[in-house]
């Protein structure tokens, strides 16, 4: 079932008396609730509760692989793959045969410690920015390996729920409604600094990331540790405690 953005908006607006039932959100609150839900939404990328679906990606590629879209007319370089830098890699694993070697993930003062001349062991992902050629800013996505021989490797990505603007419609099922919803309403509660609210938003907002990750846990595509990566979800408390409330 879809939802509009200007729908769930006005819902937020509503259970939050920022207006009345039935009372029209003016352009002004409406465009700092589309902003407030987009950056909801990076964060709920980020920590893996909106996607069910693993996507992969595969490549030789030998030290490091780089996420950004090329402009038109722009060569590919090496160990590059032309898309949207993902916010967050979920498992990378290297080809050994027929089968694929999972890679533990690290962080980048660990892997400067073990960096090889070898085989890759681990990896860590980060985003940044650079200077296309045109000399516009562009987003990109660097994949670092602490092993510099050239392998084939597979990289698992969250497929990640995009950013709206009002007017546009939400596709998604109801179970992720809510979660929208009360994400929305957390920040406008620390935005607006609605705290008699604050208790409710919480509960309601930890109840429909218990929802996610119940559903989450029986439709995984991948359950244990001996699979090449398993998807992620913090616990709910945790990710409420990233709104600084």
């Amino acid at each position: 079932m879809a939802i509009s953005v200007n729908q769930l908006i006005q819902v937020a607006c509503e259970d939050l008396s920022r207006v009345g039932d039935g009372e029209p959100v003016s352009p002004e609150l409406a465009a700092s609730c589309e902003e407030l839900l987009n950056r909801a939404i990076t964060s709920l990328n980020a920590d893996s509760y909106i996607s069910l679906t693993v996507n992969t990606k595969e490549l030789v590629a030998a030290g490091s692989v780089s996420f950004y879209e090329l402009e038109d007319g722009e060569e590919p370089q090496p160990n590059s793959l032309n898309m949207m830098p993902p916010d967050s890699i979920q498992g990378v694993a290297r080809q050994v045969g027929i089968r694929w070697l999972k890679l533990t993930p690290s962080n980048p003062q660990t892997m400067d410690r073990v960096l090889t001349y070898s085989l890759p062991t681990q990896w860590s992902y980060g985003v940044d920015f650079e200077l296309a050629p045109s000399g516009v800013q562009r987003r990109v996505g660097k994949l670092s390996l602490n092993g510099t021989h050239p392998v084939p490797l597979r990289i698992y990505l969250n497929s990640s729920m995009p950013h709206y603007k009002l007017g546009d419609f939400i596709y998604l099922s109801d179970l992720y409604h809510d979660l929208l919803l009360y994400s929305l309403e957390m920040r406008m509660v620390k935005k607006y600094k609605l705290y008699s609210y604050k208790d409710q938003v919480k509960e309601d907002l930890a109840g429909a990331m218990r929802s996610v990750d119940n559903f989450a846990s029986q439709n995984r595509p991948m359950r244990n540790d001996d699979q090449l990566c398993d998807s992620y979800t913090r616990p709910a408390d945790d990710l409420i405690a990233g709104f600084g409330m």
